[in-house]
């Protein structure tokens, strides 16, 4: 098996509000004073970051929640590598 380029910035998801391509932008998520890198589309629509985190065994961001229970826990699979892992929410 290869390892996925942690470097690659483009989601393999289309945007779920529009359908356009999303890259991984730097400061583009705003959170009170706070900024953070997400996901956004060609058109500006931005991911929660919270919803696309850090994949442990490759390190890109290019995951997605597959379940989430009333816990404060997240279970997300890299769609880059295939790992699954579980997360805090935030």
């Amino acid at each position: 098996m290869t390892t996925p380029d942690p470097n690659v910035l483009r989601r393999s998801e289309p945007c779920p509000e529009c359908g356009a391509m999303m890259l991984w932008t730097q400061n583009v998520w705003a959170h009170g004073d706070s900024r953070a890198a997400a996901y956004r589309c060609l058109n500006g629509h931005v991911l929660d970051p919270s919803t696309t985190r850090e994949c442990r065994a490759c390190g890109v961001h290019d995951t997605r929640i597959v379940e989430s229970s009333d816990s404060a826990q997240t279970t997300h699979v890299c769609n880059a590598c295939g790992a699954r892992f579980t997360a805090q929410r935030a």
